[in-house]
């Protein structure tokens, strides 16, 4: 695991601890590899825990983070050709985990950018029909969006405007902006 930030304060709600962390995750993540950390109650109001990355596609190991104070867990989901027609649900090992550990779930979705929370107290799991190109069909959870992250904040469209940068000082033609995200974002 790599760690990537420390806390950034304390806030009211586990909701604005969780979108906070989310928004920031959205700006310094590579976003080829899932990142997250944790919400904790503290004196005051919640608290998110530092980032961390497994520099793996998909899934994240929070356990580091989990004590008897977490109250909630957070990461993003990558978006790729692999993953886009679920990237905007949460997993079953999400939903599964968030129920056994009575913590609220909060992801991100770099396919469309909306934050979801998914509490096992008040949303159903696997509410959701996916289905796919070959005719299977899969139940997964879609939870509730609570917040969303401007692309132009994102390492995504940071790094797509430092591509843009690169090749018009080398004199060649600048690609468009939709293709350098859709080459940033979803990989060669």
């Amino acid at each position: 695991m790599v760690s990537l930030l420390a806390a950034v304060g304390v806030f009211a709600t586990i909701d604005e601890a969780a979108i906070s962390a989310l928004k920031h995750a959205a700006s310094i993540c590579d976003p080829r590899y899932e990142c997250g950390g944790v919400v904790r109650a503290v004196d005051g109001g919640f608290e998110a825990s530092g980032l961390i990355s497994s520099k793996m596609p998909f899934g994240v190991d929070l356990s580091e983070f989990y004590g008897t104070d977490v109250v909630a867990d957070f990461h993003t989901h990558i978006c790729s050709i692999h993953n886009e027609p679920f990237a905007d649900f949460f997993s079953t090992s999400d939903a599964i985990a968030n129920q056994g550990l009575h913590t609220v779930g909060y992801m991100l979705s770099l396919c469309d950018w909306n934050i979801r929370r998914y509490d096992p107290t008040q949303d159903d799991r696997d509410d959701e029909e996916v289905d796919f190109r070959s005719g299977r069909i899969i139940y997964l959870t879609i939870g509730h969006i609570v917040g969303w992250v401007p692309v132009a904040q994102t390492l995504t469209a940071q790094a797509a405007t430092a591509a843009g940068m690169q090749a018009r000082t080398r004199g060649g033609e600048t690609p468009s902006q939709a293709n350098l995200f859709s080459a940033t974002v979803r990989g060669p």
